[in-house]
């Protein structure tokens, strides 16, 4: 793999695996040695495998004689028969001073089928099922403050809110095949069995129980051994979001490492923002700044951070933070970008003119707007500083290389934005 993606997979994959996912984003296929996949598309995947598998399992218990209930059967014939193991089987013989068994001991099949490998079966069941409750809140989450941010009439807007439905269907149908899957064994042994840790002895010996018995080590240390074991399923190759946006969300870790180093705090998961777009709380000194991964701008709605877009329909920053000013609220715009072109890194400057503020305020009698007072970009250059775009310093360059990786231009310029918002939180 490229060293630079490989670099940016790794720092994403310790942040979080989730922020591998494609999210809202376009997908390619890349043939990695990452050897691990989100914990989501891990569990749906390991739900699609462990379901798919039952019909087969049950299908093998009720046909093979081995996988059958049986009963002990104590018996004075010795035919087809063993040694007891009951001490009251055997009577003294007076002659020759010795024991002699007087009943034998034989297994005989019942007809019902065995339950105890389904009690285990569905104790695997029970742990996927939890998994997925708890997957399914987060992701919900994530889901519902996506749509509520990520709100426009454009076709990109309603294409993010199809996919955003499509996730969250995805979930709701693992959880409608753990249910399906849980009647049928109820339907099989047509009572309640409650489910068992214990792993059955004797263990079924057909095809797709042997194939579980190997699997169930994935399923029961998925945190070990499911993402690897997926990989491997994979042949190799991981769908996972195009590099742009990669490296989008590596900046956004990179960022919340430097307002932490600035002594910024979020008490919320910001997980989810970077996954799938949305608002991470920074507090410091009783005063509160908002970050904003990937908040979407339309002309005639007002966006939750009190912005709106002038100039265009629609416009689409990757990071806007919103900080106290003199007037109500001010902006600071972060717009990656994995080229060092430097018309492209020019380009950001847009968003000084197509943000404003949402309420205007009165100079001199005159209703006006504000827009935001810095657009930057930050670029894969290998260099030690920012550079000015521009001689007041409302646009520029942040250099953040993966491969040459150095917090402190980033903490430079978020020491300015740091004493703004303490300057003018303090003043309210």
């Amino acid at each position: 793999m490229n060293p630079f993606i490989q670099q940016l997979v790794d720092d994403l994959k310790k942040f979080s695996a989730e922020l591998l996912a494609p999210g809202l984003h376009v997908t390619q296929q890349i043939s990695t040695s990452i050897g691990t996949v989100s914990s989501t598309a891990a569990l749906l995947k390991s739900i699609d495998l462990l379901t798919t598998l039952i019909p087969k399992l049950i299908a093998e218990l009720q046909l093979t004689d081995a996988t059958r209930k049986v009963m002990l059967h104590y018996t004075p014939v010795p035919k087809c028969a063993t040694f007891s193991h009951r001490p009251s089987d055997y009577q003294q013989d007076t002659t020759k001073q010795r024991l002699l068994p007087a009943h034998w001991l034989s297994v005989l099949p019942l007809p019902e089928v065995d339950t105890r490998p389904l009690r285990w079966l569905l104790y695997l069941l029970d742990i996927q099922e939890n998994a997925l409750a708890k997957i399914e809140s987060r992701t919900t989450k994530y889901i519902d403050n996506c749509l509520l941010t990520q709100q426009g009439d454009s076709s990109y807007a309603q294409n993010d809110r199809t996919t955003l439905l499509g996730m969250r269907s995805r979930l709701y149908e693992a959880q409608a095949k753990l249910e399906h899957a849980r009647g049928l064994l109820f339907r099989t042994v047509q009572s309640r069995i409650v489910p068992s840790h214990t792993l059955p002895d004797p263990f079924p010996r057909s095809a797709a129980w042997t194939k579980l018995r190997r699997y169930a080590q994935h399923l029961l240390n998925p945190n070990d051994y499911l993402p690897n074991f997926l990989h491997s399923l994979l042949n190799g190759t991981l769908e996972i979001a195009d590099t742009p946006y990669l490296y989008q969300r590596w900046c956004g870790i990179k960022l919340l490492a430097a307002f932490e180093e600035l002594g910024w705090l979020w008490y919320d998961d910001p997980i989810g923002a970077l996954f799938l777009g949305g608002e991470v709380a920074l507090h410091k000194a009783d005063i509160k700044i908002n970050l904003w991964i990937e908040p979407r701008f339309s002309k005639y709605k007002i966006h939750p951070s009190g912005f709106t877009c002038q100039e265009n329909l629609e416009t689409h920053p990757d990071y806007l933070i919103v900080t106290p000013g003199p007037y109500g609220v001010d902006a600071f715009i972060l717009d990656p970008t994995t080229t060092a072109d430097i018309e492209i890194r020019r380009f950001k400057a847009k968003y000084l003119t197509s943000i404003e503020t949402a309420t205007r305020i009165l100079v001199a009698g005159i209703p006006v707007v504000r827009n935001p007072l810095r657009a930057w970009s930050a670029a894969p250059l290998h260099t030690g500083y920012c550079e000015l775009g521009d001689i007041h310093g409302q646009t520029g360059t942040i250099p953040m290389h993966p491969l040459d990786w150095s917090l402190e231009p980033l903490k430079d310029w978020l020491r300015d934005i740091d004493r703004y918002a303490l300057a003018w939180g303090n003043n309210h």
